[in-house]
């Protein structure tokens, strides 16, 4: 069972669902050769039904059923030697269940899905919860391919070379195209699980509070030693963070066609506590919104500068921002912060 199957699938009759004519499915991760098998009967029919609901999959690689699913990613892109991605940092009680990643076939990108193998089996399991969870989880992927297809489409050239981020800090601007990654497939799955609003809020205003709390002791601290010299190091990493998170909790409430003034209670009692991010929070909301409705319109990876002037914006309420030294980009202490 080491050798990747290949999933042929016919479109009807009219042509009508955005299928590719073939991707691969890697099952070698179960030692049962009949679980491998249902598992691969039970992958075909949740791929189909997806492009049924008008997902646009012409871009999926293959999927890979795994035991670990950031080794077989990283195989999966033949990163370099000591090389690794930018990646969002975990979030404590958080299992990673999946990712997506670009493959380059010949001169084609594609999209491969890596699910952890426990998903697959809950696509089998009796239990209607954990059949929920599975496909939110895999329809939630088939989004991401759907979209970065798109958007490789739109601009062949992003990938598989240096950036143009403009006079901005890559690692961050990066960040900006991953909120609205996150934001468009949870728009497009939210109804797959709409119980799942209620954990991005809740991830998102622990993130949020872990930032704002990070910040204010780094800050502390170079008050104290008087010198930057490492210790804003990862700061860009929580804010950027913090927004990718709340792109999985906006594109979750957006797909779910619910209001962030009336549904988002954890997310209101932050603001409350903390109303100067409110407003910030607000216009990003407004940006992915407005980032949706003009997708297939866009001309230039510019439109992800709003998200990365938010994330400039909430970094500056706490005294902080970008600054170059030697070409390099580091983390400065505003003058004139109150406190």
């Amino acid at each position: 069972m080491s050798e990747p199957r290949q999933l042929v699938f016919h479109p009807d009759g009219e042509g009508r669902l955005l299928l590719p004519s073939h991707c691969s499915l890697t099952v070698s991760c179960y030692d049962d050769q009949e679980v491998g098998e249902a598992v691969t009967a039970a992958m075909e029919q949740i791929l189909y039904a997806l492009a049924l609901v008008g997902m646009d999959l012409r871009a999926l690689d293959g999927i890979t059923m795994s035991r670990d699913c950031r080794s077989d990613a990283m195989g999966l892109q033949r990163m370099p030697e000591g090389q690794a991605p930018l990646e969002i940092r975990d979030q404590p009680d958080t299992m990673e269940m999946a990712r997506t990643v670009a493959v380059w076939r010949e001169k084609e990108l594609r999209f491969h899905i890596v699910l952890r193998s426990s998903v697959g089996l809950m696509t089998l399991s009796p239990e209607k919860p954990l059949q929920m969870l599975a496909q939110a989880c895999i329809a939630h992927e088939a989004a991401h391919v759907e979209h970065e297809g798109h958007l490789f489409r739109t601009f062949p050239g992003i990938y598989g070379c240096p950036l143009e981020c403009g006079e901005r800090p890559r690692q961050t601007f990066l960040k900006a195209m991953d909120v609205w990654s996150e934001y468009a497939a949870c728009r497009s799955s939210a109804t797959f699980r709409p119980e799942a609003l209620e954990e991005f809020e809740g991830i998102f205003c622990r993130a949020l509070e872990e930032c704002l709390t990070v910040s204010t002791a780094r800050i502390a601290a170079y008050r104290h030693k008087g010198t930057a010299k490492d210790i804003f190091l990862g700061v860009q990493q929580l804010f950027g963070d913090v927004f990718i998170h709340a792109g999985y909790f906006l594109g979750h409430l957006d797909g779910l066609e619910l209001a962030l003034a009336d549904d988002a209670p954890l997310a209101s009692e932050l603001f409350q506590k903390h109303p100067e991010i409110h407003p910030v929070i607000v216009r990003l909301h407004r940006s992915l919104d407005e980032l949706w409705l003009t997708e297939y319109a866009w001309q230039s990876i510019e439109v992800f500068t709003p998200i990365y002037d938010l994330i400039c914006e909430i970094m500056a309420l706490q005294g902080l921002a970008f600054a170059t030294h030697e070409k390099e980009w580091r983390i400065v202490l505003c003058e004139g912060r109150k406190n």
